[in-house]
């Protein structure tokens, strides 16, 4: 039984090809492939934004004259209406997209569904108004 290049029987080299490298040119155990990344325990772009934008402010946007607890998203969104009902054009743009968006579902859109209540009926009562008229073939007359 012969194995490797020339014919030699001994231990068998690894298998060179795709998806498997010499070993020389392999991954160190234990060493890291990007040891200049990014460092544990720092926050990305999506974590950022989030705590920046649901930070509490307090503060008066509509000039009632009681401060009130807003998140920063909540005070860019007023601000942002009172620009688009002012005139400005781009505002008003942004708002009519973001109201498409997330504004309210109209109604012809909604799926609308109904809630039946029972009504207090005695047996004889249930028995007139539900009870099937025509009785399918092979069921019988017995409903008890």
């Amino acid at each position: 039984m012969s194995s490797g290049k020339n014919g030699t029987s001994g231990s068998p080299e690894p298998k060179v090809g795709y998806c498997k490298p010499p070993t020389e040119n392999r991954f160190k155990l234990g060493v890291s492939g990007n040891p200049g990344g990014r460092p544990k325990g720092a926050k990305g772009r999506r974590a950022t934004a989030k705590r920046v934008l649901l930070e509490k402010h307090r503060a008066d946007p509509h000039r009632t004259g009681k401060p009130k607890q807003y998140t920063a998203i909540e005070l860019v969104l007023i601000i942002l209406k009172k620009l688009a009902a002012s005139g400005d054009q781009r505002a008003f743009k942004a708002f009519t997209d973001l109201q498409r968006q997330f504004g309210p579902v109209d109604p012809a859109e909604q799926k609308v569904g109904y809630i039946v209540l029972p009504e207090r009926l005695t047996r004889e009562e249930w028995d007139a108004k539900y009870r099937p008229k025509d009785v399918p073939p092979g069921d019988g007359e017995n409903f008890d």
